[in-house]
């Protein structure tokens, strides 16, 4: 008698081995069959496997030609009954039935799989689609803006792509309506973001300004991609005002706030050199040139850069080399200007030369957007001179609302390699005369 506990004990260690063999055949045939054969050999060696179930019913919906839909609801619907927790088999299901036509069984499917995993964001989005192709518009979009907040996982930061493929589904099914993606959108400041951004591209800028306006900086990156946009849409469009603001905004996230130090009224944007330019830290701002900063793009011959040898005023003036001759000419340094239209205007600047050839260097402004209607040119000094105040006065077209100032050279071919010419500019000021005060 004192061996029935051994020889129970081996039996059922037998039973047990025999059915994690078996589960395990089954689920290495589900893993690596590729064949009718294999997935009957499968349901064989493990027929009450959930993972095995549902993996064959996947293989009749999507892999034989022709589907045998009913043979694979029957192994999602044993694949549920195994394994009634696991929301996976009932999204399975649910996509059965829609293939099916059986809308009512799939709906009911899926709303369970989203019941079980309320943070899980797939069953949310499958069931926003079939809500979408059913034709139920307020459901959609209630189901859709949750899987917008599921989207981003454990960030809590939504997905970019998610959003803008939520916006192009119902642009399809119902068109691009601007009250529809704000029922959509989910209220925090990243949505809130891609929305404006979409918007931008897709729908009205001007819509996109106005929920712009609106918005804060809680997520740099989100906030910062959104300006570049807008930066680009607006100076495209010619809205240098607008764009401005933007400019601002996107300065005062970068911590590049100009100083009290510079005078309201001056329209030229870091006027002594005092601060890199923000294409240096931003290398898509260079080219084209975006913003309202300066953007000094590197040229093969001539040298220019930030110096503090020798400013005007401040730490740092413009310093430009010529010290080989030039294969080019040179009109790498600019900045975009947004001014108002048949307004009159004064610029004026410092320079400093040393050994400058007489044909010399110019500044230039030109209309932002249509160069031949507006330009002006101030020619510097040749040979040397001690800095030097340079006004230019004039007003606007009726159709300028930007203006392009470049620092430029022509072609320089006599130029001595042991005494280089240098050139020096410090304290821009750009403002309309109407405001000019004594100084």
């Amino acid at each position: 008698m004192r061996w029935l506990p051994l020889i129970a004990a081996l039996a059922l260690a037998l039973l047990v081995g025999r059915w994690v063999i078996s589960d395990f055949v089954g689920t290495a045939l589900v893993a690596y069959g590729d064949s009718e054969e294999s997935w009957e050999a499968a349901i064989s060696f493990a027929p009450a496997k959930a993972e095995v179930l549902a993996a064959r019913g996947r293989y009749l919906l999507y892999r034989v030609w022709p589907v045998r839909v009913a043979e694979a609801i029957g192994d999602l619907q044993r694949a549920v009954q195994a394994s009634p927790r696991d929301y996976r088999f009932w999204l399975e299901l649910g996509r059965a039935y829609e293939s099916s036509g059986e809308l009512l069984r799939a709906e009911l499917a899926l709303r369970r799989a989203t019941e079980l995993a309320p943070r899980h964001f797939e069953p949310r989005w499958v069931l926003a689609n079939f809500r979408l192709r059913a034709g139920q518009p307020d459901q959609t979009l209630a189901d859709f803006k949750a899987a917008i907040v599921l989207s981003g996982g454990s960030s809590l930061k939504p997905d970019r792509d998610v959003v803008f493929n939520v916006y192009q589904a119902l642009a399809r099914a119902v068109g691009k309506h601007l009250e529809t993606l704000r029922r959509v959108t989910p209220d925090d400041s990243v949505s809130q973001t891609y929305l404006a951004a979409y918007l931008a591209d897709h729908l009205s800028l001007d819509a996109a300004l106005d929920l712009w306006q609106r918005l804060s900086s809680e997520d740099p990156d989100s906030y910062r991609s959104l300006c570049f946009q807008l930066l680009t849409l607006t100076q495209a469009a010619g809205r240098f005002q607008e764009g401005r603001e933007v400019w601002r905004r996107f300065v005062a996230l970068e911590g590049e706030a100009a100083p009290e130090s510079e005078e309201e009224n001056n329209l030229i944007t870091n006027p002594g050199f005092e601060r890199a330019p923000l294409s240096e830290r931003y290398i898509w701002l260079a080219a084209p040139p975006l913003g309202f900063d300066w953007v000094m793009r590197p040229h093969a011959e001539v040298r220019a850069r930030r110096s503090t040898s020798h400013p005007h005023t401040g730490a740092y003036a413009l310093h430009l080399t010529f010290a080989t001759p030039m294969r080019s000419e040179f009109q790498e340094i600019t900045q975009l200007i947004a001014v108002e239209p048949s307004q009159a205007y004064r610029l004026s600047y410092f320079v400093k030369t040393e050994r400058l050839p007489a044909t010399a260097p110019y500044v230039e402004l030109t209309d932002a957007r249509q160069p031949g209607l507006f330009a002006l040119r101030s020619t510097v000094p040749s040979g040397t001179t001690d800095w030097r105040e340079m006004r230019l006065e004039f007003t606007l077209p009726p159709s300028t609302r930007g203006l392009r100032l470049a620092i430029r050279s022509p072609q320089l071919l006599e130029l001595s390699l042991t005494h280089p010419g240098e050139l020096w500019f410090d304290d821009f000021r750009l403002e309309r005369t109407d405001f000019l005060t004594t100084r």
